[in-house]
């Protein structure tokens, strides 16, 4: 939050003002997306198609990333 105080005319939204905003319901977001990047490091990589195969797998859960 210390980099926010430098902005101006910004407004926090709650979730009911999103729900308005978007036409009732919060869209999707994908947790998967990204997660490669954050497993394998800088040279990224992309998500394994077989659940429990790859280069690193997400602790405790069957997703892993092949990485590059």
């Amino acid at each position: 939050m210390k980099n926010l105080k430098n902005l101006k005319n910004f407004e926090i939204v709650t979730k009911d003002a999103q729900k308005s905003i978007f036409g009732g319901t919060l869209p999707y977001v994908n947790p998967t997306i990204g997660l490669c990047d954050r497993l394998c490091g800088e040279g990224g990589g992309v998500l394994s198609n077989t659940p429990g195969r790859g280069d690193v797998c997400l602790q405790g859960t069957s997703t892993c990333c092949y990485c590059r």
